[in-house]
């Protein structure tokens, strides 16, 4: 699809009829909630719990209209994640008359033995959906291309509502050009968001700010002022940031991790707002 987006869209437009609802929670990606309530569709928002999906706060959202969970693993803005046992216990407690979508637009990022592959775990559970993206670990994210997997017979009825030709020829070609050498590029990449983690986690330790850092190529710190009025100082000084209030966090932004020298940049940018 023409990214995420548009396959988000697409799933919600097959399997939701007037009256139906679908479920996830308050803080992650907000695509899943806007397309739902623009379609004409309820979207019921369960809250985190530390920081994490609840799979239990989300089941007992559900009722007879609920048509589609929403999935978010990791979690996007929080970076947390199910383990293989939790997200299990989930699919077997849902069962198969009902979508769970399983967003792992960031999979790439998680090198956790107990994180679950959604392409294995769709062999047993057929009404599993799993999306991912090259917008993330690819950085093809102006491209848009985004794509699901499923069963035969899910994506059947989802290509139904699909458009045809949304992927531009250009996308295509850099996407599967990006699948050619991917291991050793994501293996670099990895490290270089590792480093970068250890860097921020300090700065913010020596400047006494709160902070959420687990899984995924950001990190959301709290703010002793708006976010975006820090914001704002922080684009004085040449450095963006993604303010959090539109992610039901307000008062936090979220720093994508990127090159040791740009967080260096970061960082010397914060404290002088910090500190001024």
């Amino acid at each position: 699809g023409n990214g995420s987006c548009e396959v988000i869209a697409s799933v919600i437009k097959a399997f939701c009829e007037r009256g139906d609802n679908i479920v996830t929670a308050d803080k992650t990606f907000a695509v899943y909630e806007w397309v739902a309530e623009f379609s004409g569709f309820q979207a019921r928002l369960t809250p985190l719990r530390d920081m994490a999906f609840d799979p239990q706060a989300m089941l007992d959202a559900a009722d007879e209209r609920t048509k589609i969970f929403f999935v978010c693993n990791p979690n996007n803005p929080t970076g947390t994640y199910w383990d293989a046992a939790t997200m299990r216990g989930f699919l077997e407690a849902v069962g198969g008359e009902r979508i769970v979508v399983l967003d792992e637009a960031y999979f790439e990022y998680v090198d956790r033995k107990d994180y679950p592959d959604g392409m294995e775990l769709m062999r047993e559970f057929p009404n599993l959906v799993v999306f991912r993206t090259f917008s993330k670990m690819y950085a093809l994210a102006g491209l848009r291309v985004g794509y699901l997997c499923g069963s035969a017979e899910v994506v059947d009825i989802i290509r139904r509502t699909h458009v045809v030709y949304s992927v531009n020829s250009l996308g295509q070609i850099a996407a599967t050009a990006a699948l050619e050498h991917d291991g050793p590029f994501i293996a670099d990449t990895r490290a270089m968001v590792g480093e970068a983690k250890e860097l921020l986690r300090g700065e913010c330790v020596r400047l006494g700010l709160e902070y959420v850092c687990h899984e995924g190529n950001f990190m959301m710190i709290r703010t002793p002022v708006s976010d975006t009025l820090l914001y704002r100082k922080l684009a004085h000084k040449g450095v963006l940031v993604r303010t959090m209030t539109g992610f039901r966090f307000p008062d936090w932004i979220r720093v994508s991790l990127v090159q040791r020298p740009v967080m260096e940049e970061f960082c010397r940018a914060l404290e002088e707002v910090m500190r001024g």
